[in-house]
């Protein structure tokens, strides 16, 4: 029985296997890619990180870890996407940041030790926390960079800065557990903040740091001889350790101050991550006159005679041809008066660009 008149035939509903084809994502290549699951644990863990089991009541070892390892992830994903490092393969970035958990905060906390020096000032605070720090960040990448230097030579310093922000994102996660364990009392409102603050913003404050510092280290990295390797190697120790120290003294108490020089410092990191070194341009060139061939003419009406020094001189292969008139205007006949006649111009002279 046909449809009453005017009515639409209904259309169905898709399958189930079309509504959710989870066949057709599970074969597909972003399944099985880092970020689709870097993505997906960034939306589990804080559930999880909130109901791990602590040991006692003040015990917040395992929660903390998941959470600033949880905001390092995070951190990871925007610098990946900012950064783009085109030369950075997986099984580099996977050594860089294994060797970094395990031997940057040991090295650190074995400088900063051995210098045993309480900062009380600006240059305290660079000598004990930023350059121990620092060196710390830095090691693990200058020493692959050592050891694979043939390979590593195809890396641009961009590549480096991510690799040297890879550092200091697993420094600053390592370094915020340590705080709220071994130095934080978490018995007020204020304090709750600071360590909001720290599992926070603390690895990627370290992050640009460390990709300064390795920023520097790839453009050495370009260089044989030892005066421009330890000087761009030493630019790149000291900027960053200089700002480090600089957070340190100024933080808690100058908020303002506090925030100028982390804000500093993130734009210092994206402008060599986004931009890079921008040479100095050369002075403007003359402009060109597009001569069609030949040499550049020289000018039409010359004020010496010919055989004079200063005249052009006639190629002997390539004699000069004939003087060439403009034809004369159809239906106008030429006059013979001089003063009516189109002067007759060697082309020599001209920069002609065909004749007719």
């Amino acid at each position: 029985m046909s449809a009453p008149y005017g009515s639409r035939p209904r259309t169905p509903l898709p399958d189930v296997s079309v509504l959710f084809p989870w066949r057709a994502w599970t074969r597909h290549p972003w399944f099985r890619s880092w970020t689709t699951w870097v993505f997906v644990a960034l939306i589990a863990v804080p559930p999880l990180a909130t109901t791990l089991p602590t040991s006692g009541s003040d015990d917040i070892l395992l929660p903390s870890t998941a959470f600033a390892f949880y905001f390092a992830a995070a951190w990871f994903l925007v610098l990946w996407k900012v950064v783009a490092p085109g030369g950075v393969t997986g099984p580099v970035l996977a050594l860089v940041a294994g060797i970094a958990l395990v031997v940057e905060a040991p090295v650190a906390m074995a400088l900063e030790r051995a210098l045993d020096i309480r900062p009380d000032s600006l240059i305290s605070w660079i000598v004990v926390a930023g350059v121990p720090e620092e060196l710390a960040k830095l090691l693990p990448v200058a020493a692959l960079a050592l050891v694979h230097r043939r390979a590593w030579h195809m890396l641009s310093p961009r590549d480096f800065l991510f690799l040297g922000a890879t550092c200091g994102l697993v420094f600053g996660a390592v370094e915020a557990v340590k705080y709220a364990n071994d130095y934080m009392v978490i018995d007020d409102a204020q304090m709750g903040l600071i360590l909001a603050w720290r599992l926070l913003t603390g690895p990627i404050i370290h992050a640009c740091w460390a990709g300064l510092s390795a920023y520097f280290l790839g453009l050495a990295s370009r260089y044989r001889d030892a005066g421009p390797w330890l000087a761009l190697a030493g630019l790149g120790i000291g900027l960053p350790a200089l700002l480090h120290g600089l957070n340190n003294w100024v933080a808690g108490e100058h908020g303002v101050a506090w925030a100028a020089v982390e804000g500093f410092s993130a734009l210092l990191f994206l402008g060599y991550a986004r931009i890079g070194l921008v040479a100095t341009a050369p002075p403007p060139a003359p402009a060109a006159v597009p001569w069609a061939v030949g040499r550049p003419p020289a000018p039409v009406a010359a004020p010496w005679a010919a055989g004079h020094p200063s005249a052009p001189v006639v190629d002997p292969v390539r004699p000069a041809p004939a003087p060439w008139s403009p034809p004369p205007r159809s239906g106008t006949p030429l006059s013979s008066t001089p003063s009516a006649r189109v002067p007759d111009l060697p082309t020599a002279r001209l920069p002609v660009v065909g004749r007719p």
